[in-house]
């Protein structure tokens, strides 16, 4: 048996929104966990694919930045999280729904910020694909992986909102350190439930970072952790504890050679996007001529300077809606 499994972030650079880091854990009863992972586009070939201009409109699992576009939106990224969702036995009808399905720890599941808060727990979900179409795609997906024994056991977002993004930074003096309390509860998670079954993880690395041994010691406190390879393109690790071993990579681009990153950075990309169509929100109605935010540096500078008289009039501190750099 092999544990596959991926981690990847969306919303690492923004100055408004949450930052979402997102695992995906697939169950591969057949595989050899002392093999390499196989290319699970291949092996789940009759229902995904790698690229939305598949001609056999199969479901399209790749790095989120190929697959959000200006012109479909969400449409690919919620077609494939829904569905593999799915699979793991989670049909979520809204907003609040999904974050309870993939709530990484409670902080995730509900957030306190006003710009969040939705009476009714919208948008209803599918907000973009059509709930008809979704429904064949889970179906053709569930057939094509129960036929693979391919089954994905989890999908879990660790989604910090800006209070505690803001709290976690001021308190390490560093972004990367916020996030890589999340990566390495990722980690944490999949080694206490599947130690024992030998899982691989593949981490999304970015930045020119190559050594992560003394922070896996830190985390695997008592375990053994052997560095196989630390290069330019990827950071490999082998930590054994009694009958536990999980073999670890950090890799470039990792989301274009393994599916469940692949599927982390989808997950990841959609919550932080379903999120920020609710902070929008908030703020249209509060300030009706503001033009919509994706959050980042350039496009927030304009967005807070409109929104920024209406701040005192509804007792927001800058501090609590802007997240530090």
């Amino acid at each position: 048996m092999l544990i596959y499994a991926g981690i990847d972030e969306a919303g690492y650079g923004p100055m408004f929104g949450p930052l979402v880091i997102a695992r995906s854990v697939f169950v591969l009863p057949d595989a050899d966990p002392a093999d390499d992972p196989p290319n699970l586009w291949q092996t789940l070939g009759k229902a995904v694919c790698d690229s939305i201009r598949d001609k056999q409109h199969r479901i399209a699992v790749n790095d989120s930045k190929k697959l959000y576009t200006p012109a479909s939106g969400l449409k690919h990224l919620e077609r494939g999280v829904l569905a593999f969702l799915h699979t793991a036995g989670a049909d979520p009808a809204t907003l609040d729904a999904y974050l309870t399905a993939m709530a990484y720890d409670g902080d995730s599941r509900q957030p306190d910020q006003l710009w969040y808060l939705d009476d009714h727990g919208g948008p209803a979900l599918p907000t973009t694909y059509d709930a008809g179409q979704l429904a064949i795609a889970r179906s053709q997906l569930n057939i094509v992986m129960t036929a693979a024994s391919v089954k994905l056991h989890e999908l879990r977002a660790a989604v910090i909102f800006e209070d505690r993004f803001n709290r976690m930074v001021a308190a390490t003096r560093s972004k990367a350190r916020c996030a890589w309390t999340f990566v390495s509860g990722h980690l944490h998670a999949v080694w206490q439930q599947f130690g024992p079954r030998h899982p691989t993880v593949i981490v999304d690395r970015q930045g020119g970072r190559t050594r992560y041994g003394d922070p896996l010691r830190l985390l695997f406190d008592g375990a053994d952790v052997r560095v196989i390879d630390e290069s330019p393109l990827a950071s490999v690790y082998a930590v054994h504890h009694g009958e536990r071993r999980m073999t670890i990579r950090f890799e470039v681009d990792s989301e274009q050679r393994h599916l469940p990153v692949a599927l982390a950075s989808m997950a990841a990309k959609y919550t932080r996007e379903l999120l920020m169509s609710r902070f929008n929100k908030f703020w249209q109605q509060h300030v009706p001529d503001v033009k919509p935010t994706k959050g980042y540096a350039a496009d927030g500078k304009r967005f807070l300077a409109e929104i920024e008289p209406a701040l005192g009039e509804l007792g927001i501190a800058s501090e609590q809606l802007v997240r530090q750099r």
